[in-house]
């Protein structure tokens, strides 16, 4: 079974993904808090669209926000809204997140990256089921059902004091895991099928039997995502009607870096305050440093946001600011643009 957004389709062909979507079919049809777990770039924002057309919620809107990508001063009036008159520039009534998601589902992504104290006010929500817009002295019932998703150990953010342990088991009425892309390969060519699909023009090439075995023999430690770069790239390579084998071309980093490069939060929460230290950064291999600054550096000149290029990297804002800034004080050239901390 297929499941397909704008952004990447999720598909259900390898038997872990169908026992998944048979546990999303179930769990979508209470109407319990659900929290996604999984590493960046697996498509749990397209498991949390499953959940919401699966539920009886369906008719109703689904919203989403990037707890990550807003900035830290406009979290809450994104989510709650504010009235008029609320502060310097609000000349109108403004509706928050949580009021444009009424009757349907709200869908929190990189949940552990919610500010501390944002956090408190979420709880309240789920407590009181009522929201106050910035600026309000009344409050707003809302019905709106909560599906979270985050790429970090929450267990071990709410060891470091980083989150809320009573808004973890709120929010995680019920956990669903998605596995890393290697381990359910039979997702793998139904998902390469459609990239393809997504990305050629007018002709639509096949891809041989040689080039899905090459797809198969990836370790794939960019996920979805990285799936999705490489089926365009031999898209782009590809002559005539057919992908060869040739036409599939993987980043080249060492075997042993690239986990390093990919490895999501979740896996390395607890070592991420030593990480970016300057003396543990000096051990790191200058071959790792010079490759990563470049990927970051491309991905800054992409996008006009350092909270959109951070999504591209698979890291949080607070994480790219943190390598920059340990980069500049390794010596390595951060142009002036990006060296703020």
């Amino acid at each position: 079974m297929n499941s397909i957004t704008d952004d990447y389709p999720f598909v259900f062909v390898d038997p872990e993904s169908v026992d998944l979507f048979e546990l999303a079919s179930k769990v979508a049809k209470s109407d319990i808090q659900v929290m996604i777990t999984g590493p960046s770039g697996v498509g749990k924002e397209v498991l949390a669209h499953v959940l919401h057309e699966s539920s009886m919620r369906s008719n109703h809107p689904f919203v989403a926000l990037n707890c990550a990508a807003i900035p830290e001063n406009l979290v809450e009036d994104t989510l709650f809204g504010h009235e008029k008159g609320a502060f310097t520039g609000a000349t109108q009534i403004n509706k928050g997140f949580f009021e444009e998601a009424e009757g349907g589902t709200l869908f929190l992504d990189e949940i552990g990256e919610m500010p501390k104290n944002l956090q408190s006010k979420l709880l309240r929500v789920l407590q009181e089921k009522q929201i106050y817009r910035v600026g309000a002295t009344k409050p707003i019932d809302v019905n709106v059902r909560i599906v979270s998703a985050t790429n970090v150990n929450i267990k071990s953010a709410i060891k470091n004091k980083e989150f809320r342990e009573d808004l973890y088991f709120r929010l995680g009425g019920f956990v669903l895991n998605i596995k890393k892309l290697r381990e359910r390969p039979g997702d793998i060519e139904p998902l390469a099928r459609i990239f393809i699909q997504k990305h050629a023009n007018t002709i639509r090439p096949d891809i041989c039997r040689n080039a899905i075995n090459k797809l198969m023999s990836h370790t794939w430690p960019g996920n979805v995502r990285e799936l999705e770069n490489v089926i365009l790239r031999a898209v782009i390579l590809s002559e005539n009607d057919e992908i060869l084998e040739k036409d599939i071309a993987f980043d080249e980093f060492p075997e042993d870096e690239t986990e390093a490069m990919f490895q999501p939060s979740c896996e390395r929460q607890v070592e991420d305050s030593n990480v970016f230290s300057f003396s543990n950064f000096k051990k790191t291999s200058e071959w790792k440093a010079d490759s990563e600054l470049n990927e970051i550096l491309s991905a800054l000149k992409m996008h006009s946001t350092r909270d959109s290029a951070a999504r591209e990297l698979g890291i949080s804002s607070r994480t790219l600011r943190q390598k920059l800034n340990a980069f500049r004080k390794a010596g390595l050239p951060v142009p002036s643009p990006y060296a703020r901390t």
